[in-house]
């Protein structure tokens, strides 16, 4: 056990700021401390002192306004550091218990139950090829019979996977009351597109879909966005998201819960899209 799994695991007081952290970062930057206090079974007078000496240490940023709570980029990276030390120690204890995972790929041919295939990826999907193949990136074992096209369940996984992480391009309009989709530098928009080569796109809001239509583009997901994006990255597609400003911050919030919950490193970055005349004479 790394030092830091045992600060976790056996300091109470430790562990308390670890799940603090975490209710921040999934309800921020709206957190009632009641709330905290009622899911941990703590005190409120408890909680808002944990909160204060967080933000005393960097990990916090309180607002002016009552229950305003967010994490900073140290927070995140406190969080990150913690979940990655429990994964690997929870890791050891899996592989010590037998316990097996199952993966689930596309066949796409005739598989048997105990038969050995090989697997590879594309857009963040194993499929099947046979086990000799020299594309093959890993092998396992079929759970089941499968026909062509089906799911398929796979146990005792060997090999490295090779999946790319993602990358997010967020695309930030102009609001309904600073123009809408008539603000936009279209030109701009066009030349982020091309450039950056989505494998996906999602938009929010109706003045998102007009600066599509506008472009002649089609929107992959249009419901749940901050999530199928992050989703989606983390499976190693690119992904392209046009969201009005206020909106941005959400984006970035679930791509920072995703990452904490996979371990993983999804990278984003935030463009403006508002025509140069119109935002210098906001």
């Amino acid at each position: 056990m790394t030092k830091q799994q045992y600060v976790l695991l056996r300091d109470k007081a430790e562990f308390t700021r670890f799940q603090i952290l975490f209710e921040v970062l999934q309800n921020q930057p709206h957190v009632r401390q009641k709330d905290i206090s009622d899911k941990l079974g703590i005190t409120i007078q408890a909680v808002s002192k944990y909160l204060k000496r967080l933000s005393q240490e960097g990990y916090l940023e309180i607002g002016s306004e009552r229950a305003d709570y967010r994490l900073t980029s140290k927070g995140i990276a406190k969080l990150r550091e913690s979940v990655r030390s429990m994964e690997s120690y929870f890791k050891a204890v899996k592989n010590e218990l037998k316990i097996d995972h199952a993966w689930i790929a596309l066949a796409t041919y005739s598989v048997k139950a105990g038969e050995q295939v090989g697997l590879i990826t594309k857009e963040g999907i194993f499929y099947t090829v046979p086990v000799n193949d020299p594309n093959s990136e890993a092998a396992g074992i079929a759970i089941a019979d499968a026909n062509p096209g089906e799911d398929l369940g796979l146990k005792n996984l060997t090999g490295r996977v090779k999946l790319k992480q993602g990358q997010i391009l967020i695309v930030k309009l102009p609001s309904i009351h600073k123009g809408g989709s008539r603000a936009v530098d279209l030109v701009k928009v066009r030349a982020f597109y091309e450039e950056f080569k989505p494998d996906r796109v999602g938009v929010m809001g109706a003045v998102g879909r007009a600066v599509l239509n506008k472009l002649g583009l089609k929107a992959d997901f249009e419901f749940g966005i901050a999530h199928s994006a992050a989703v989606a990255a983390s499976r190693g597609l690119n992904v392209l998201v046009l969201v009005v400003g206020r909106m941005v911050n959400r984006m970035i919030q679930e791509i920072d819960s995703q990452n904490l919950k996979f371990a993983s490193d999804i990278l984003y970055e935030v463009k403006d899209a508002q025509l140069t005349k119109i935002a210098e004479s906001i």
